[in-house]
């Protein structure tokens, strides 16, 4: 097991008795506020899982622990976060596994969620079951449209399939109603979890709404080539393609469309396309104008001191993703505040009435899906930005036609 501990001081053995009552209760406080999760720490998706979620779990620690731990008014007192780690290996049953030993075993005060749509919701009726509330931060599926609600204590961030892709299929329709696309859209997507969900989505959707979709074709999460499926797509002459692409084949697709000299007015990718590193390994002018899942406004309320925390510790930008996560951390610190101790259901209910100023901005639920998430972001000069919903605080323009690949 790979125990982080960020702790600072330890409560006092005093004499209870002859304490004044403020200082009686400091005394009663809990040394530590332990947070476990059964993260993916190694294996296929890793690297999605520490730039999005082990990153964003440590560094809050770290300026929780660094302010002085979160504030328990029961006791008058800051008390320090702990997290513990095991190593869900991106396997279901031993995310379950490790879950329900995190809680039974282990006895954490609060739950974090894994990394990944399929480990959230393996991990969702268990946190549900013994009444830990969590925020699962990197899960998009439709069984969440009929399923979230049996789960009170399960909240979920992301945006979900349909809302992920009928903004931008609305924008098509109109680009084509104006005349600048002939409306021919094409789509591949990685053949699990999230890829599968979205190309599902997109290809009920952009049909209904008028669009062409001239093609549409999944491929395996080992894939090593993708040039041969994209000279398929290149034949079918788009005026968007859209990936629905996991951390690896994101990048793929993208250096691959590069080489083949495939570049379409409107390019889409999935998961992955918000990291600094994507912009940082094709360079600013070759990114610019891909869209991506996600999207964020770095203007929002302590987006700045965010960023430094993120130079200074990992020597990074901050992540569109990542920002969500954390995000919901600051909901998650806001509830537990509010309550002042860890009485998990007042926190449950605490968290259900939302988040303010975070770093997503306002966030609230319906249904026990977030309300108005990040659905689409752009890359703009250099930045990666919120786009979509349009009507989000904040929300650029989106930048159209994507610039020719740069020689």
């Amino acid at each position: 097991m790979d125990r982080r501990t960020f702790i600072k001081g330890s409560a006092g053995v005093v004499g209870a008795a002859s304490l004044p009552r403020k200082l009686y209760a400091a005394a009663e406080a809990p040394t530590k506020i332990r947070f476990g999760t059964a993260v993916g720490m190694s294996g296929l998706f890793v690297d999605g899982s520490k730039s999005t979620t082990i990153s964003q779990y440590d560094l809050w620690a770290k300026r929780t622990n660094d302010a002085g731990g979160l504030m328990l008014s029961k006791y008058n007192k800051k008390v320090p976060v702990e997290i513990v780690y095991y190593d869900g290996r991106f396997d279901i049953n031993e995310t379950t596994k490790l879950t329900e030993k995190l809680i039974l075993d282990d006895k954490v005060d609060m739950m974090l969620a894994p990394w990944g749509t399929a480990w959230n919701i393996a991990s969702a009726p268990i946190t549900n079951k013994y009444e830990y509330p969590v925020i699962y931060t990197t899960s998009g599926d439709s069984i969440l449209y009929t399923k979230a609600n049996d789960w009170p204590y399960a909240f979920w961030s992301l945006s979900q399939p349909n809302e992920s892709v009928q903004p931008l299929i609305d924008w098509l329709v109109q680009m084509k109603k104006d005349g600048k696309i002939k409306g021919r859209v094409a789509a591949i997507n990685i053949g699990i979890e999230l890829g599968v969900e979205m190309a599902n989505a997109f290809a009920k959707l952009a049909p209904k709404a008028g669009l062409d979709l001239v093609f549409n074709k999944s491929y395996p999460p080992d894939v090593t080539d993708l040039q041969p499926l994209l000279r398929e797509v290149m034949a079918t002459n788009p005026d968007a393609f859209f990936a629905f692409s996991y951390p690896p084949d994101t990048f793929m697709v993208t250096g691959q469309a590069q080489q083949l000299g495939f570049s379409p007015d409107v390019f889409y990718v999935c998961i992955g396309g918000v990291f600094p590193g994507y912009r940082d390994q094709f360079g600013a002018d070759k990114v610019d104008g891909i869209f991506a899942y996600g999207g964020q406004d770095p203007s929002a309320v302590g987006y700045a001191d965010y960023a430094k925390a993120m130079k200074a510790v990992y020597n990074q930008e901050p992540e569109a993703g990542a920002v969500q996560v954390y995000a919901c951390l600051q909901v998650v610190q806001q509830a537990i505040e509010k309550v002042g101790e860890i009485d998990r259901k007042k926190i449950r209910d605490e968290i259900a009435k939302g988040g303010k100023d975070t770093l997503w901005g306002d966030i609230s639920w319906k249904n026990q899906l977030n309300a108005s998430p990040w659905a689409v972001g752009q890359w703009q000069g250099g930045k990666m930005v919120g786009v979509f919903p349009a009507d989000k605080q904040n929300a650029k323009p989106p930048l159209f036609p994507k610039p020719k690949w740069a020689s």
